[in-house]
């Protein structure tokens, strides 16, 4: 067969349906994974915080805000890597 100019079209717009699509699930995988990421860090700052007998949720704090800065870190490294 012949590669018509309305195949190759149409091979183009398959190609690039596709690549939207991967581009899509990889970032939302890593959206995912820095969600994961953030809620296990808070899940053990709420667990520390009720064995412990202080009134105040410290561990929560300071662990929420370990896992934001992991969770950026790891998801902007990921991204560097993924964009190359």
């Amino acid at each position: 067969m012949e590669n018509h100019p309305e195949n190759t079209k149409k091979e183009k717009n398959d190609s690039q349906g596709r690549s939207g699509l991967n581009d899509y699930f990889k970032y939302a995988g890593l959206g995912f994974q820095m969600l994961a990421i953030i809620g296990i860090f808070t899940w053990v700052g709420v667990k520390l915080d009720e064995r412990s007998a202080s009134e105040s949720s410290i561990y929560t704090a300071i662990l929420a805000l370990l896992g934001v800065i992991i969770g950026i870190y790891i998801g902007l490294k990921d991204f560097i890597q993924r964009k190359k």
